[in-house]
Order: structure tokens, then sequence, then C-alpha cells
């Protein structure tokens, strides 16, 4: 082995014993809450006037995994509400949680930038992002508007025209 190949043994050997954990009950001891299930819509109004944005909302979640409470932190009012609403039905995995209630923050992303090739919104995806943290994206449908004009506008016919087939025809006088 060259003194180089030995240095850099020695130098993995060191990180790995610096980057463990020196105690190991000090990790099992740490509350780990993990989303496992949330149902979440962008709110009609909010799509309809294509307001986007984050709201976070931190919510007390019990040993069993369901909310205890909720909290809204930040965000738009017309996407809280279904932030809020969301949040108070999500379930949760809490790993080693001693506490009758442990703390965890949801950030909920509303976009517009997730349409598949049908253009239908993408479903709802989340991550969890700590300990005490986790991040959901909601997709919203945008609306294609064109301002380029129809070459032939469709026809509409007079109901009192259904039965005639020349409705739509100048008419020519036979002489």
């Amino acid at each position: 082995m060259t003194s180089r190949t030995r240095l850099l043994a020695v130098c993995l050997v060191a990180f790995a014993t610096t980057a463990s954990p020196q105690d190991p009950q000090q990790k099992a001891t740490s509350p780990h809450v993990v989303l496992s299930s949330i149902q979440i819509s962008y709110p009609e109004k909010a799509e309809s006037t294509r307001v986007s944005g984050k709201v976070s909302v931190r919510v007390d979640v019990r040993p069993k995994g369901s909310v205890a409470r909720t909290t809204l932190m930040e965000g738009a009012p017309v996407l809280s509400g279904a932030a809020m609403s969301a949040a108070s039905r999500a379930r949760f995995q809490c790993r080693d949680c001693p506490e009758p209630s442990t703390p965890h923050v949801i950030t909920f992303v509303f976009s517009f930038e997730g349409l598949d090739s049908g253009g239908n919104p993408l479903p709802v995806a989340w991550k969890q992002t700590g300990d005490a943290s986790s991040e959901v994206t909601v997709f919203g449908r945008s609306l294609v508007l064109s301002n380029t004009p129809t070459r032939n506008p469709p026809h509409d016919r007079a109901a009192r025209c259904l039965w005639l087939w020349h409705c739509s025809r100048v008419a020519i006088p036979i002489k």
C-alpha cells in the first residue's frame, strides 16, 4: 500500500467514527414523525383566480398518528382553509413519541406547474423534509386561453330552421 492510500484509509476511518452518534440512545429518543397519508385538492376559488403560494400549518401529532391540534403559521387566506382541513385529517407514523403530542410542520405548496401530457394536474405529492416537517405539493388545473380567433366560427341555427337545410344559405331568386 502506498502512503496516499494509507492516509486515505485513516481519514475515512476517522470520519466514520466522528460522523456516527456517540450516544446510541440519543438517536433512539429523538421523536420522528412521518406523514403517511393526506388528501387535498386545489381550492376551486383559488384555482379559478390562479392563486398559488405556500401555506405552513403546525400540527400536534398523537402517538397513534392522529392529529390533536392544527395551527396556521402563514399563508394566503384563500389557500389556508383547504390546507388546515387537509392537515387535520392527515395520518402520521409517530416513532418513539413519548409525549402526548409531538409538533410537526406541514408546508403546502400550491402550484400550477405540474401537468401531465393530457393537461391534467399531477396527483398530490409529499416528501419528508426533516424529523419535524413535511412538504406537500398540490397542483392546480391551468386554464389555457387563446386570443387567436377561430377561422370559421360555428354557425348557430334558429329553432325554426332546424327542419330546413338552406337556412344559412343565401336565397337566389329565380326569374
